[in-house]
């Protein structure tokens, strides 16, 4: 093979990994927004007793939000996937950015630097995961992982502190630097990988 197909099959890996991780951004964002919907029609029974707005029984609530994480671990598989992670090493790496995953959705409402640190988190367990052969990674790629992803982290908690003015533009500034490490970590991954 030459040079210029080496190249083009290096930077479709990279493209096949940025691609699963931004799908898993996309099915993850529309898993935190279905959570959302149901914790605010749960709360609405609650808080007028079932008198003013919609309700919703703990029980819908809770297989709601049962479904929707296991939609998010299914959406979070794609990217170890795409590394070429498989069978229980797959499911290993996808449980494990699952809970990572979890304590975003959770640590959203509580704190936004927690909430920060747990969605760059997520893909760099995802990514790390996926290269984990044996019971050791590759020097290069892990500290590349970990640099990047603090780069990433300590570049969203700048923008959520420089945007001043309205609180909800402030959090949408950081959240929106910390998930381009969703595509930005299996790409530079897949890229150490095939070199």
């Amino acid at each position: 093979m030459s040079d210029w197909d080496d190249n083009r099959m290096i930077w479709s890996k990279v493209a096949l990994a940025a691609a699963a991780g931004f799908a898993a951004l996309a099915v993850c964002s529309g898993v935190t927004a279905a959570i959302f919907a149901l914790a605010l029609a749960s709360a609405f029974n609650y808080l007028t007793l079932g008198i003013v707005g919609s309700s919703l029984h703990p029980a819908l609530f809770l297989v709601g939000a049962a479904t929707a994480v296991l939609v998010a671990s299914a959406g979070l598989s794609l990217p170890p996937l795409a590394l070429g992670a498989r069978g229980r090493h797959a499911l290993a790496t996808t449980l494990l950015s699952s809970l990572c995953f979890c304590v975003f959705a959770f640590a959203f409402f509580l704190s936004t630097p927690v909430a920060l640190v747990a969605l760059v988190t997520t893909p760099i367990v995802g990514s790390l995961g996926a290269i984990w052969e044996g019971n050791t990674i590759a020097s290069r790629p892990l500290w590349t992982i970990v640099i990047a992803g603090s780069a990433i982290y300590c570049a969203s908690l700048l923008a959520f502190w420089l945007v001043s003015g309205d609180v909800r533009l402030s959090v949408l500034a950081g959240m929106v630097v910390a998930s381009s490490s969703w595509f930005l970590l299996p790409g530079v991954v897949a890229m150490h990988r095939s070199a």
